[in-house]
């Protein structure tokens, strides 16, 4: 048995580690607080090394349609804590959709003033898995090119 939540994030890891930090839950190296005091510990996946533009990442393993309320308030409390205006859900693909890029609402529903902001924003990108490749030099192969194309994003 193995987790494969944890061997996706690090697998991520692997795939951005030259623009992000990764802090580690499972053995309690980079910790983050939510407030002064030493309270609220938290560990988001990935914080961008560019102190400018803060980029919160989250890998998620698991089908982007399962990407939801609870996800979104996470990465949202990480970006908050943080300053980051945008954040990224990680997961695995197996179809070339595109990402989609979510805009965080302003306004309240009771005044009728509800419209998005163009400041701040949530994006869910997979990584493509080539589940069509007939041997393993092919899928190592179509593997190499969805790497650089889903890593092309965070080099720029």
């Amino acid at each position: 048995m193995f987790d494969g939540a944890w061997l996706w994030e690090e697998y991520i890891s692997l795939l951005i580690e030259d623009h992000f930090y990764h802090p580690k839950n499972k053995n309690g190296t980079g910790a983050q607080r939510l407030f002064g005091g030493h309270a609220g510990l938290i560990y988001p996946d990935f914080i961008s090394k560019n102190s400018e533009t803060i980029v919160i990442a989250d890998a998620k393993y698991k089908p982007v349609d399962h990407i939801g309320n609870k996800d979104y308030l996470q990465v949202l409390a990480y970006m908050f804590r943080f300053d980051a205006k945008t954040g990224y859900y990680l997961y695995p693909k197996t179809t070339e959709d595109e990402d989609k890029t979510l805009w965080m609402n302003k306004g309240v529903t009771y005044e009728s003033n509800v419209m998005p902001r163009d400041d701040i924003s949530v994006t869910k990108r997979g990584l493509r898995i080539p589940v069509e490749a007939k041997s393993y030099e092919e899928f190592v192969s179509l593997m190499q090119i969805s790497e650089n194309r889903f890593q092309f994003v965070f080099c720029r």
